[in-house]
């Protein structure tokens, strides 16, 4: 039976359906209906399922499509009820919600079921859809004109003997065109209510997916089935269905559509460019035509949206231009029509920041976005609405615990309304508002403590956005906000406190290389990025690199803040620490010692800055075995570091750590493993497992577990350390090698010779390279292979 004849001829009575007085029934009226301004609305209740044919194989879709299927089956065999007599197919615009919609028109008519289609587009193309409907049902032309025409029709569809699939597509406004004026949708009295007899389903498209919408619970009839965009594996599939084979490799595909973000209208028009392009001889094309995948990326980057996002096809088959954007900016008009103007400025606003999910709650604050000539004023609770309104319309999606509180900007929408005029026209004013947004959420975290790790966790890749901004649109420096680097330079620190030292070391070079851009080479700001950059190559063990950095930016800072600046004197500091590692012990101390005296003067006794001066200068004097000195100053940094910061504050447990050690070189054996046991607990707790500073306390208990004779036990957790540095550090980093000397020299007094042996000569090779000859950790490596070839042989 094909979908929407299942009525029968026009002239054929049904019993069950009304009749004219005259007795027979006449002839269903014209298929059209008059608009108020007199204007005629041309209708048909037929399913377009012949689009179907002209476009790619469906993908996907699986899990809606069975659904569908299942309660097809159930109304064609009248088995037992269905779940909810209306299914509301809801998502972006574009995702293919409509083509879902056909294929269970061709599946009803494939099962004998008769399929009607109603565009939901406006209230009078609604009214003409159902008045066709009611005429075809066998309505005559007075019981149409006379009465309530929401009534007639479901009269006519509950007195239809067999089962029937009504489709309302495109119904994108559902207050304005489903519902009776001032009433809600879900309250059964408009064009869409519960089916009573059982044999019939209701489907419906559209946007608007939100809870507001269809009730807050939705009536128990009526049933919210999401369509998101494709995965990569089926979007992949789709635009090589389209563009062929020779558009690229599998491996293209699955990029493109990743920046696509699977939205199959996307995906139809980029396929069918490709292969347009393709079809078109090379010398009349031109060379940056989107022949491949890849060239149709490229097109992307160079911002040619509108070029490759244009409808493509035979004459008639849709309007040209940008028709993937037009059709999320149409529900930016829905909503604004509803009331809702921030909604656009605000998915402006979220397409500006960094392409991670958004934490809503920390970045956008309604008192600085009421200083913004962007807003104006705007109160909490409307942000949350407007979030919530396009959540509904599928343009963000919720990711986080809370509706509202983390969502995901889709990828193409973000690129698109990113590109929007009303951005490019008012960048400055954008730059400005982003800039001051991440600032403020960075500013009030410090990267240091662990309590606000989930919080940067959450915020990191959007600090970069207002440099994003900056080359993107080519700002001129002089027009770049101070605080342009400030939430990005922090987000760098989180990343070095919280053990991340690669991805600390991936910022802060990309900060150097964006801010030098920016600001140039001698701004006070990328100075301190500069700085940071080093202090993230001393954490990996590459102490040359570290050394020169430190020294150019002492040199630099020293010339343009001079040498009591405490920015200059931050970087002297490092410099100390690098000299320190690097066996400069003498040189390490006169530095950290000379930093303190400044600091002192500059920042005062009991500045955090200067209690790590005061630290790092006692653990100094113990590497020079001036113990008695070492031991007084260390106690008394802990005791003013637990007062000022708590006692587990990792800046207290560092001084705890040095304690320990001098217990350990004073020979107090039983008190330094106590110490230690009791601080690897705390950075498990407090830092994690794989930090650092974790990994380095634990390294130091498995020494003095050594000196205490519990030397399997000490070999067993050696392995393990050494097992989880090298996944975090790589096989050379100077670490890494500490571990694997401790283990060599375990095997010697377990009496593994030939074990020991070759793991102490590969650590010397090691440490040759990565430390030079002349290092004190160097010269340890060959005393201890020296000695276990002496004993062996």
């Amino acid at each position: 039976m094909v979908a929407g004849a299942a009525a029968g001829p026009p002239g054929r009575r049904r019993p069950d359906l009304p009749t004219s007085p005259a007795g027979p029934p006449v002839p269903p009226p014209d298929t059209a209906a008059a608009r108020p301004d007199g204007r005629r609305v041309l209708v048909s209740t037929r399913p377009p399922v012949d689009r179907l044919t002209r476009g790619p194989e469906v993908r996907g879709r699986h899990e809606v499509t069975e659904r569908l299927r299942r309660d097809l089956d159930a109304l064609a065999g009248q088995r037992a009820a269905l779940a909810a007599d209306v299914l509301v197919l809801c998502g972006l615009g574009g995702s293919g919600k409509s083509t879902v919609a056909l294929l269970a028109a061709r599946m009803a008519a494939e099962r004998g079921i008769p399929a009607w289609w109603v565009s939901g587009q406006d209230p009078d193309t609604v009214m003409a859809g159902m008045q066709a409907l009611s005429a075809e049902l066998g309505a005559d032309p007075d019981q149409i004109k006379a009465g309530s025409p929401p009534d007639l029709v479901w009269r006519l569809l509950e007195a239809y003997p067999g089962p029937w699939l009504l489709v309302l597509d495109n119904a994108d406004d559902p207050p304005g065109t489903l519902a009776l004026p001032g009433a809600a949708v879900g309250d059964g009295n408009g064009w869409m209510r519960s089916v009573r007899t059982g044999r019939g389903l209701v489907l419906v498209t559209t946007r608007d997916g939100s809870v507001g919408t269809w009730g807050d619970p939705p009536p128990p009839w009526l049933e919210l089935i999401p369509v998101r965009p494709l995965d990569a594996a089926d979007a992949a599939r789709v635009l090589t269905d389209l563009a062929g084979p020779g558009a690229g490799t599998e491996e293209q595909a699955r990029d493109l559509a990743a920046r696509l973000g699977g939205l199959p209208l996307a995906l139809c028009l980029a396929g069918r460019h490709v292969a347009e392009v393709a079809a078109i001889p090379a010398a009349f094309a031109g060379p940056r035509a989107a022949r491949t995948f890849a060239g149709y990326d490229r097109a992307l980057d160079e911002g040619r949206h509108a070029e490759v996002l244009a409808r493509t096809g035979p004459p008639g088959d849709g309007p040209a231009g940008d028709a993937v954007g037009r059709t999320w900016e149409l529900s930016l008009d829905l909503l604004a029509g509803r009331g809702q103007p921030t909604a656009r400025p605000l998915l402006r606003l979220l397409s500006c920041l960094g392409p991670a999910p958004v934490p809503s709650g920390l970045l956008l604050r309604p008192a600085t976005l009421s200083l913004s000539p962007l807003f104006g004023p705007v109160s909490g609770r409307e942000v949350w609405e407007t979030l919530r309104a396009l959540a509904g319309l599928g343009i963000v999606e919720p990711a986080g615990p809370g509706p509202t509180d983390v969502v995901v900007v889709h990828q193409l929408v973000r690129d698109m309304s990113r590109r929007a005029p009303d951005v490019r026209d008012r960048i400055g004013e954008h730059l400005a508002l982003v800039t001051e947004l991440v600032a403020g959420a960075a500013t009030e975290l410090d990267p240091r403590d662990p309590a606000t790790w989930e919080q940067w966790r959450s915020l990191v890749d959007h600090t970069f956005s207002p440099l994003d901004l900056v080359l993107g649109f080519g700002i001129s420096p002089r027009a770049v906000p101070p605080g342009v680097l400030t939430a990005a330079t922090l987000a760098a620190r989180y990343l070095r406190a919280s053990g991340q030292p690669a991805r600390a070391e991936a910022a802060y070079a990309r900060l150097v290389r964006l801010g030098i851009a920016a600001l140039g080479e001698h701004d006070p700001r990328v100075l301190e990025v500069q700085h940071d950059l080093s202090r993230v190559w001393y954490d990996l063990g590459r102490l040359g690199d570290a050394s020169r950095g430190l020294r150019a930016v002492l040199r630099a800072r020293t010339q343009t803040l001079g040498p009591a600046h405490p920015d200059t004197l931050t970087t002297q500091h490092y410099l100390g620490r690098a000299l320190r590692d690097a066996g400069q012990l003498d040189a390490a101390w006169r530095l950290f010692r000379k930093t303190l005296d400044a600091r002192r003067a500059v920042l005062g006794e009991d500045h955090p800055d200067t209690l790590t001066s005061r630290n790092n200068a006692a653990d100094a004097l113990r590497a020079l075995g001036r113990h008695e000195q070492a031991g007084r100053e260390l106690a008394s940094v802990l005791a003013a570091r637990t007062r000022l910061l708590g006692a587990e504050h990792p800046a207290t447990l560092v001084t705890r750590y040095h304690l320990a050690r001098l217990a350990h070189d004073r020979d107090d054996l039983a008190g330094a493993r106590a110490a230690l046991e009791a601080l690897v607990d705390d950075y498990l707790r407090v830092l994690g497992p794989e930090h650092p500073r974790t990994l380095l306390s634990r390294q130091a208990l498995i020494e003095v577990r050594h000196d205490l004779g519990e030397r399997e036990q000490a070999l067993a957790e050696a392995r393990e350390l050494l097992a989880q540095r090298r996944g975090l550090l790589g096989d050379r980093h100077p670490a890494v090698l500490v571990t694997r000397h401790r283990i060599g020299l375990l095997l010697v007094d377990l009496g593994a010779y030939a074990a020991a042996e070759a793991e102490l000569a590969e650590v010397l090779a090691a440490r040759r390279l990565v430390l030079g000859p002349r290092h004190p950790e160097t010269a340890l490596a060959r005393a201890s292979l020296s000695a276990v070839r002496a004993r062996h042989r």
